[in-house]
Parts: C-alpha cells; structure tokens; sequence
C-alpha cells in the first residue's frame, strides 16, 4: 500500500463506521418508538439493524464504485468493509446501553 491509498482508506473507513452505527441507531429508535418492541429482545434487533446497516453500506459501495468511477476501488472497498466491522463491534460493546436505551 502506497501512502496515497491511505487517505482514501481512512475516508472509507471513517464512512463505513458511520453508515453502520447510523443505521443501528435508527432502527432501535424504530423499533422502540413505533414497534414497541421489549429490551428483551435487544440480539434480534441488532442482528436486524446489522442487516440493514449491511445493505445501505452494500448500496453506498455499488454508488461509489460503479456510479462515480473511483479510483483505487479495491481499498476503499476494504476500508469501508472494515469500518463497517468496526461499527458492528462498536454497538456490542460501547454503544449497547444507548441503544437498549432506545427499546421499551
């Protein structure tokens, strides 16, 4: 790796961080606001909000790379990928009580 791939793997990363935690958030805001559903059920919802959050980051990557053409498309694949890895253990561990905060 190059010290020019480097800015744009922080970039992806950096968004793949944020897509995935946004998601997470906005799905327990859902699912407590409008769903009602239990804090009991706090995995299946994340696994739900993991899916989601797959999906929008799966959706941002088809945009970036095939629609706008970047160059470098393999590392911000990969950084987007692992920021996206990094939200999710980011919610299991850090974000856990905010989001449980979040269901009912």
């Amino acid at each position: 790796m190059t010290a020019m791939e480097i800015p744009t793997l922080l970039k992806a990363g950096f968004a793949g961080f944020a897509i995935c935690v946004g998601t997470q958030m906005l799905v327990f805001y859902f699912a407590g606001s409008f769903l009602t559903v239990s804090y009991i059920y706090f995995s299946r919802v994340f696994v739900l909000a993991c899916i989601f959050s797959f999906l929008l980051a799966d959706l941002f990557l088809y945009q970036k790379i095939q629609v706008s053409h970047i160059p470098n498309s393999q590392v911000f694949l990969v950084g987007c990928i692992g920021g996206w890895l990094s939200g999710i253990f980011f919610g299991l561990t850090q974000l856990k009580r905010l989001l449980r905060k979040f269901l009912k």
